[in-house]
């Protein structure tokens, strides 16, 4: 059951920053897109952070003792920059290969990892007041990122329904 909601969580997630894309286009200021763009930035990379987690988690609780699935989500870490480095080296602990795939999906589209290490760049840079690093961030790079991201999700709830 726990598994359901976290899986869940990240839906909802999903769903309200589409929302707010669709929202957001509406509005033609120029200077209320850039912020728009620069919020949605932070919540595509949280979207991203939640939803690997909350499926590498679901994927334990289905097939260890609930003492390890446990352990695994105690530990595992409250923030973590969810690049395609980072990424590629968590898949790998809980399969080689996964990571395999892993690489061979970003390769598949040249896109993949430069949408992906911009919006946890752009987050960083956000979060830590460095408006030099936030440059080309706007509705339609964000909302890229975003379907990246998005098929990036899928690509590991495939993995771990395997």
């Amino acid at each position: 059951m726990a598994s359901r909601s976290r899986h869940q969580g990240h839906d909802k997630y999903k769903s309200r920053i589409t929302h707010l894309f669709n929202l957001y286009a509406q509005d033609s200021n120029t200077e209320t897109q850039a912020d728009n763009a620069k919020y949605l930035a932070v919540l595509v990379s949280g979207y991203l952070e939640q939803a690997v987690k909350e499926l590498l988690l679901r994927y334990v609780s289905q097939g260890a003792r609930p003492q390890i699935s446990r352990y695994i989500e105690e530990t595992w870490p409250i923030s973590r920059n969810m690049n395609t480095s980072n990424i590629n080296d968590i898949l790998g602990q809980f399969n080689v290969a996964w990571s395999v795939d892993f690489l061979s999906w970003l390769e598949e589209d040249d896109k993949r990892k430069s949408n992906i290490n911009s919006i946890v760049r752009w987050r960083n840079g956000i979060a830590h007041g460095q408006e030099s690093n936030t440059t080309g961030v706007t509705l339609v790079s964000v909302r890229n990122a975003f379907s990246t991201v998005t098929d990036l999700v899928l690509f590991i709830d495939n993995k771990t329904k395997q």
